[in-house]
């Protein structure tokens, strides 16, 4: 098809639910051929066991770069992802210093290594201090009177101040990381000098950090990576830099919390169920991931070989997104994928990825959106929104477009 013919993605304007076109695809027409926002053609990967292939097979890569036997990938000249490069590196001469983002032996050895700061038992233990963060949140809430805003008041701060405590680095430079983390993943980043100056001054205050708590360990990532760095010295500094800068980044944001609040207002038999049965929370967390969504882009791959998807042709070097929320929707992986349940027994969602590539703080965010969404329930019974909902204001200036303000009662 002509590029000029191709249909443009997003289909429509994103405002918290997916179009029905892109639902209806899931189940008829999982690979299809658009354009993205950025004029660039690529594959739409949306069926459920496709982009389970996109983001586990070898042949799809996030970088495009030397790919050698120890598996490096360098970034991509010209960007193989509409998300700016989180890892700040340019191409180097020297020794090759791994990242997330690539793949094979090397991907493989720095996420074993990363891998032990993230255990799902270290996560748990910072449960205590999420939950007070919440609720020291909260208290500021009711104290400036009703209506609040939960954006500003709790999900906005809420993942900043966490992912500064987990870190180990000062909760008062969070408006620090504000204006940088804005700069590297607007919509319009990738690529800018804007989002370059941006990576490389968060990079050197981490790398500022990193040498902190050599000096003075605590209980924090920080200094379990150097721990570990202690036992294996194949992992550098570099390396650790560029593992926080993900986690900021990552982490930074828990849209879900918000959306899952949304969901709940319009199920609102499924809010008094959970009420009634608060020990359904962990199942309606996951139902929230499922369910909901913040965008409807992802990050976008490389074909490094031919490769048939779906029943469809896809060549070397083709762009290729495939996007987990749809996927999400699949009706033979999900019963009744398009109704709300948090009840919901068995829920295999994507939105934690698939794969090597399956985030690493899949616990700590788990954790996040069940502490927020709990607590909300046990402090107000009486929550309620203060504006219709098809009036919530939705950001589009970042790859994840989020609920801008959303006024609440109690």
């Amino acid at each position: 098809m002509d590029g000029d013919a191709l249909p443009r993605y997003p289909f429509e304007d994103f405002r918290g639910e997916l179009p029905d076109r892109l639902l209806t695809m899931v189940r008829d027409e999982p690979v299809s051929r658009v354009m993205l926002p950025d004029g660039r053609p690529a594959w739409l990967v949306v069926g459920y066991d496709e982009v389970c292939t996109v983001l586990s097979d070898a042949r799809f890569v996030r970088h495009v770069g030397d790919l050698g036997p120890d598996g490096v990938t360098g970034p991509a000249n010209g960007g193989a992802a509409l998300a700016p490069d989180t890892t700040g590196q340019c191409p180097v001469t020297g020794p090759r210093v791994r990242d997330l983002a690539m793949n094979g032996p090397a991907h493989a050895s720095l996420r074993r290594l990363a891998a032990r700061a993230f255990a799902a038992r270290r996560m748990e233990a910072y449960r205590p201090r999420v939950q007070r963060i919440a609720d020291e949140l909260l208290d500021e809430m009711v104290a400036k009177g009703q209506p609040g805003d939960l954006i500003s008041s709790l999900v906005f701060p809420l993942p900043a101040m966490v992912v500064c405590e987990v870190l180990g680095i000062p909760a008062d430079d969070r408006e620090r990381f504000n204006v940088w983390i804005a700069d590297i993943t607007a919509l319009t980043a990738y690529g800018t000098p804007e989002a370059a100056e941006a990576m490389d001054e968060l990079r050197a205050y981490l790398a500022d950090q990193l040498a902190a708590k050599r000096s003075a360990p605590g209980d924090d990532l920080f200094s379990s990576w150097l721990a570990t760095q202690a036992e294996d010295d194949t992992l550098s500094d570099e390396e650790i830099v560029g593992l926080a800068v993900g986690v900021l980044i990552g982490g930074r944001e828990i849209n879900s919390i918000s959306t899952g609040i949304r969901a709940l207002f319009q199920h609102p038999e499924q809010l008094a169920r959970l009420r009634a049965h608060p020990e359904l929370l962990p199942s309606a967390v996951e139902e929230i991931l499922r369910y909901t969504s913040v965008s409807p882009m992802f990050l976008v791959q490389t074909a490094l070989a031919d490769v048939e998807l779906g029943g469809v042709p896809i060549r070397a070097g083709d762009a290729v997104m495939a996007v987990p929320w749809a996927a999400n929707r699949h009706p033979e992986t999900f019963p009744a994928p398009d109704t709300f349940d948090v009840g919901r027994p068995h829920n295999p969602h994507l939105t934690f990825g698939h794969g090597a590539h399956f985030c690493l703080g899949a616990a700590l965010g788990r954790l996040q959106v069940e502490i927020a969404i709990g607590t909300l329930l046990r402090r107000f019974p009486n929550l309620a929104p203060a504006v219709d909902l098809d009036e919530l204001p939705w950001r589009h200036e970042r790859i994840n477009c989020g609920i801008a303000e959303f006024p609440v009662t109690w």
